[in-house]
This record gives structure tokens, C-alpha cells and sequence, in this order.
């Protein structure tokens, strides 16, 4: 009995703790901006653009399980889940490691491509 009285007697609230928000001093930091592209204004084909990221050696940098690819030295697009803007911004000019592929893709196939990777990461294909 007593040490049920001593159990009880330390469910009190002293000692509950609320977390405290972190504070940002100036701006907080911006999401990366892509350009738009000729192809960001294009309807891409989902369908074709499965042929495009096997066609252009997509697969051999990133890694998207639609597409069985399980590239390692771009990023993991199923984990990224980048929006259309990003992809046709990123084919077309490259970055990072990643070449330019606005000489070799027409705008339609660059559509296809981020169509492609956009729905088969779960995102909304424009």
C-alpha cells in the first residue's frame, strides 16, 4: 500500500517538459528555384519517357525502382521526389554532375522523361 502511494504520488506534472521551437535569425532558407525550361511548358508522355531514362543512361547515375535502376552517383529520385519543374529544369541544363541533355533530347523527349520520373515517384504529372 505505501508503495503504491509513492508510485502514484510521482505521476504529478511537475517536471513535464514542452519543446521549445528553434528560432531562425534572418530568413529562413529558400527551396532551390529551377528555371523554366521549353519543356516545363510541353504535356509529357510518361509512357515514352520509361524509353527515354532506359535510352539515355539514366539508369547507370540514378536510382528509380519504375525503371530497375540503381545508380549511385545521382541523387535517389524515389526518395528526391522531384516535381516536374526540377526534372525538366535538370535534363535540360545539367548540374552538378549531371550533363546537359538539351542537345541530345529533343524538348518532347526531356517532357517525356521528367513525365516518367514525376509519375513514378508518386508526384502529379502536369
Amino acid at each position: 500500500m505505501v508503495l503504491s502511494c509513492a508510485v502514484l504520488a510521482g505521476c504529478g506534472a511537475e517536471g513535464v517538459v514542452s519543446p521549445t521551437p528553434n528560432a531562425i535569425v534572418g530568413k529562413a532558407p529558400a527551396a532551390p528555384s529551377f528555371p523554366i525550361v521549353p519543356a516545363f511548358k510541353l504535356k509529357g508522355d510518361a509512357t515514352a519517357g520509361a524509353a527515354v531514362f532506359k535510352g539515355s543512361g539514366c539508369e547507370s547515375c540514378h536510382t528509380l525502382a519504375a525503371a530497375h535502376a540503381t545508380g549511385t552517383v545521382g541523387p535517389n529520385l524515389d526518395q528526391l521526389k522531384p516535381d516536374y519543374r526540377a526534372v525538366t529544369a535538370q535534363v535540360t541544363n545539367g548540374g552538378a554532375a549531371m550533363p546537359s541533355f538539351k542537345s541530345s533530347l529533343s524538348t518532347q523527349k526531356i517532357a517525356d522523361v521528367a513525365a516518367y520520373v514525376v509519375k513514378s515517384t508518386g508526384g502529379t504529372v502536369p
